[in-house]
């Protein structure tokens, strides 16, 4: 109980915590390690099924998992650093999150490439992405 006190403290707010993510993400990018296996400019972007609640404003009965959750949504540089995270109800088509990752991402980390799975297939999401100078290469089922 002590850790969600702390969190509701004045001191703690969105905007920090979301700067000292950028400064975990902009230290972690200064190892030499990480440079084997990519090199910043692709990323992938996925769901998970979290189980909740029932009596949970995000809860939602998820057909595919049989339960009730939430879809905790995560971009993940080459260099295997989740650079964004976000949490989404179960009924959302993904593709309307894909490209927050990237946009709403301040570390050094950049990628111009994004990888996605049948969630991330949309005409709009395309056209956005294609003026936002973002590569979006989704994995198409069957």
């Amino acid at each position: 109980m002590r850790q969600v006190s702390f969190v509701n403290l004045p001191q703690v707010t969105t905007e920090k915590l979301e700067a000292a993510i950028s400064t975990i993400i902009n230290a972690y990018n200064q190892f030499q390690l990480p440079r084997y296996w990519g090199d910043t400019k692709r990323a992938a972007a996925d769901g998970t099924q979290w189980n909740l609640y029932e009596n949970n404003l995000l809860s939602e009965r998820h057909i595919r998992y049989g339960g009730y959750g939430g879809i905790a949504y995560y971009h993940v540089s080459d260099t295997y650093i989740a650079l964004f995270s976000h949490f989404i109800p179960c009924g959302v088509w993904e593709a309307v999150y894909i490209l927050d990752g990237l946009t709403k991402n301040k570390s050094d980390i950049q990628p111009d490439t994004l990888h996605g799975d049948t969630q991330a297939q949309s005409a709009p999401v395309y056209g956005l992405a294609f003026l936002l100078g973002i590569k979006l290469m989704p994995r198409i089922r069957n």
